[in-house]
This record gives C-alpha cells, sequence and structure tokens, in this order.
C-alpha cells in the first residue's frame, strides 16, 4: 500500500501537467497602428483622414512629477474623394486613448479606425516642435 502511494505521489504530477497542455489559449488578433504625421493624409478606401494641427499639448513631460497628467488636443479632417466632410476634436491623456474611452475616427463597412496616441510625448522643459507630431491610429 506504501508503495501505491509512493508511486501515485510521484507521477501524479506529471499527469496534471500532460493535462494542462491540452488546452486552448483564445488567440486575439494583432492591432494594426498606422502612423500619421502632422499635415499628411492616409487613404481608406473612398475616405481619407488628415492630421491638421495640434491645439494643446498639456500632457506631463517624462521624468517631471505633476499634480494633473495634463491631455492634447487635436484637430483631424475627414475627406470623401478629397471633399472635406467634417473635422473631428480628439482628446489624448497622458497614456494615450484607453479602450473605456476609445475615439472612433472613422468607420466603414469592413474596418473602423480609432484615435490611440499622440508622439512624441513632452520631454522635459523641451517645446516640441509641431512638425514632429504623428498621430497614432488603431485599424481594426
Amino acid at each position: 500500500m506504501k508503495r501505491f502511494i509512493y508511486l501515485l505521489l510521484v507521477f501524479s504530477p506529471l499527469f496534471i501537467k500532460a493535462q494542462a497542455q491540452n488546452t486552448t489559449k483564445k488567440v486575439t488578433p494583432p492591432k494594426i497602428i498606422t502612423k500619421l504625421k502632422i499635415g499628411k493624409k492616409v487613404n481608406f478606401k473612398t475616405k481619407s483622414i488628415q492630421f491638421v494641427k495640434v491645439i494643446e499639448d498639456s500632457r506631463c513631460p517624462t521624468y517631471v512629477t505633476c499634480v494633473w497628467e495634463g491631455q492634447a488636443k487635436v484637430i483631424i479632417g475627414i475627406y470623401e474623394n478629397d471633399t472635406l466632410l467634417e473635422q473631428k476634436l480628439i482628446i489624448i491623456g497622458a497614456k494615450g486613448i484607453t479602450p473605456s474611452n476609445n475615439k472612433e475616427i472613422l468607420k466603414s463597412e469592413d474596418q473602423t479606425i480609432y484615435g490611440y496616441n499622440l508622439s512624441p510625448h513632452p520631454s522635459g522643459d523641451q517645446k516640441t516642435d509641431p512638425s514632429e507630431y504623428y498621430l497614432e491610429m488603431v485599424v481594426k
């Protein structure tokens, strides 16, 4: 009887480990991030998005302690066949646009474009040159 218990204790972890490997994991599709420089357009079939300008960038600079994390405000233009349909204001928090406040920019039959982040993030006391900004967008 002792021998049976000993064998059970020795081999049971191997059996449990073998059973655990049979589980299937759900794979999430990768995010496609498009980077759009300020002043440039990106086309999505008949529609396009233009990153027009940065209105405000009060995000707390890296390596600085701030009372408020700040935010950035950008204007984008939505075009169809090179005709301006509308301009949208996108507000981006210090940590980018989170899934809870994900900003839908453009929706078509087969894909949706969301605002994701504004780069570069402010650094120290250096002011970012407006030509260096780019808007990151997620295509799903």
